[in-house]
């Protein structure tokens, strides 16, 4: 039996998804190829990157791929690489498969969204939390949405708690909250109200390391209790010589530093918002705060400061708790079952 070949641009492809695909890949019934930039070098086809929803050279350039290794199926992890996909297969009998790991709203007043989400040649899309699904379905329709959350391996933090950083010169016996994010122009990260929280937390031993960029100005007004270590590609090193994890967004779909720092031993407090309240097991592995509400979030860190306990039971929990929920292999056979359905046009 001839395999369902799948392709994939390489745009916005980050490393869980390619080992997802490296996994179909290897399935029988499956043959993926990425293109893109410097993918010919990783055992992929070379193709222009895309710029735009409406990139000619890219266009041209996929088309001519499609047309010489007859894909079934693509698979498109950005909606300029959608729309890319979409312009290129006209006429050639492919049908395409979209993915929305955002909650940023999908209007009709705006064209461009005809060329990705909104074209009707577009068979499926894949959501990262159950309220895109919801939200994306009502556009589209029900039947062409579906859910996979992103997986999380224990082993992908092996190197971090085996090997963590410590912020220099922090206090050796301070509670330690630690955040990561890109917080730079994007005041729905909720960076702002967790420094708000620190001010009112002065009067005990706390300290937060915040990694990321930061807005001048919240750094200008956060109290000296507050580290700011700027972006760092070891984040994740950081995370297992803290006691707690703090996101406090008021919009985030579903953060993977949350994963990881469940997977780290790290218990969390999460914004309760759509997607990332889903990510821990409230009175578990941490508990849901009110986001944007400095107070609340004060109130949070004042009561886990003075019972340690409760804090330690979550942090007991948290790797068991990833460890049953975010398998990879789960997240392989929906991909498996998803791709097979397309193809068959069931």
């Amino acid at each position: 039996m001839k395999p369902i070949k799948i392709l994939v641009p390489a745009d916005d492809l980050d490393s869980v998804t390619r080992n997802m695909l490296a996994r179909i890949d290897a399935l029988p019934q499956f043959s993926v190829t990425v293109a893109g930039e410097g993918e010919g070098d990783r055992g992929g086809v070379e193709a222009p990157a895309i710029r735009s929803k409406m990139d000619r050279h890219a266009i041209m350039g996929f088309r001519a791929v499609m047309k010489r290794i007859r894909p079934d199926l693509t698979f498109s992890p950005s909606t300029s690489g959608l729309a890319t996909m979409l312009m290129a297969s006209i006429g050639l009998g492919i049908k395409n498969i979209g993915y929305r790991g955002t909650q940023a709203k999908v209007r009709r007043s705006d064209p461009t969204n005809f060329l990705a989400l909104l074209n009707p040649r577009v068979k499926h899309v894949v959501c990262e939390t159950d309220d895109i699904e919801c939200y994306l379905g009502g556009i589209i329709g029900k039947s062409k949405v579906s859910t996979a959350t992103k997986p999380f391996e224990l082993d992908w933090v092996k190197d971090a708690v085996a090997y963590p950083l410590a912020v220099e010169n922090a206090p050796a016996d301070a509670f330690k909250l630690i955040t990561i994010g890109m917080f730079k122009g994007r005041p729905h990260k909720g960076l702002r109200p967790l420094i708000e929280a620190m001010s009112m937390l002065e009067d005990l031993n706390v300290t937060l390391t915040v990694i990321g960029s930061a807005d001048d100005v919240d750094m200008a007004v956060a109290p000296k209790s507050v580290r700011f270590l700027g972006p760092r590609k070891d984040a994740v090193r950081f995370i297992p010589t803290h006691d707690l994890y703090v996101l406090s967004s008021t919009r985030d779909a579903s953060p993977r530093v949350v994963r990881e720092a469940q997977a780290c031993g790290v218990p969390c407090l999460v914004s309760e918002i759509p997607g990332a309240k889903d990510l821990i097991a409230p009175g578990d592995t941490g508990e849901y705060i009110k986001a944007g509400d400095a107070g609340d979030i004060a109130a949070h860190i004042r009561a886990l400061y003075h019972d340690r306990a409760t804090l330690r039971r979550y942090a007991s929990m948290t790797r068991d708790y990833i460890g049953r929920n975010y398998r990879e292999n789960d997240y392989i056979a929906y991909f498996a079952n998803l791709f097979e359905k397309i193809a068959k046009g069931k």
